[in-house]
């Protein structure tokens, strides 16, 4: 097992124009290996990448090197700060994967994390501990989530959103007294898993002045054409019409005045 721990600078649609029209092409990490001849050959054709701030991918070399390949590389046109690569040699431990729902979610207001100084060759890093009021980006106008219990939204993947803007942060707290007891010599890790998207109001992105049209899981490419359109059955208008309530026109809304209804 190789283990890659890395960060990569943050790509705006800006960026990816000006890469299209300078001939550049979108090549994602991938592994090759060099075969008996010396040649390098692709393996795993796309690898990961750590997303944004530093993380670590995990990659299973063991079939490749079962096939004779000593000597690998990653091969990409991204820019990713790779940090430190290791190699693990341990053998695989047995695992058992139990899923804890939410017992609480929140979505409330809180401010912007302030950002720390940044270092010539590190991403950019926030300090949770000191919050600045202002906004930091711009607003998309449209219908968000209004504050309060969002619990029922994170249960599965169906795409009832809870729409969070700039500022706002989602409270969750777990219960894990209803985990099954652990083996002796075993150790348990916790796993966050978020589904969701995320959109900006780069002057070169799809839609950049509206948070409409809400995403789903099942279009074919964002923002979408007729016949494609957001999911219109009963349980997906009663969702928009109880939980997106929180209208925004223009500006990010002070602590003291909030700008739309909920």
């Amino acid at each position: 097992m190789v283990l890659l721990t890395g960060w990569t600078d943050d790509a705006f649609s800006s960026d990816n124009v000006a890469a299209h029209q300078a001939g550049l092409a979108f090549h994602p990490p991938e592994l090759q290996g060099r075969d008996a001849s010396g040649q390098w050959v692709t393996v795993l054709p796309e690898t990961g990448l750590p997303v944004g701030r530093p993380q670590t991918v995990a990659i299973d070399i063991t079939p490749h090197t079962r096939r004779g390949f000593r000597e690998f590389r990653l091969v990409t046109t991204l820019r990713v700060y790779w940090d430190e690569i290791l190699v693990d040699r341990s053998e695989p431990a047995p695992t058992n994967i139990a899923r804890l729902e939410a017992a609480s979610a929140t979505l409330r207001w809180r401010g912007f994390s302030e950002e720390l100084p940044r270092t010539p060759h590190g991403p950019v890093t926030y300090d949770y501990g000191r919050v600045v009021p202002d906004a930091p980006w711009k607003l998309l106008p449209g219908r968000y989530t209004r504050e309060g219990d969002v619990q029922p939204l994170l249960t599965r993947v169906d795409d009832h959103f809870a729409i969070s803007a700039p500022g706002d942060e989602i409270a969750l707290s777990f219960d894990a007294a209803g985990l099954p007891p652990l083996p002796a010599g075993s150790t348990r890790t916790f796993l966050l898993y978020a589904n969701g998207f995320s959109k900006e109001m780069n002057l070169h992105s799809s839609s950049p002045d509206t948070l409409e049209p809400l995403p789903f899981h099942g279009m074919t490419s964002y923002p979408y054409a007729l016949p494609e359109k957001y999911p219109a059955t009963a349980a997906h208008e009663r969702y928009r019409a109880e939980y997106n309530t929180r209208v925004v026109t223009r500006r990010m809304p002070s602590r003291e005045r909030r700008e739309g209804t909920r």
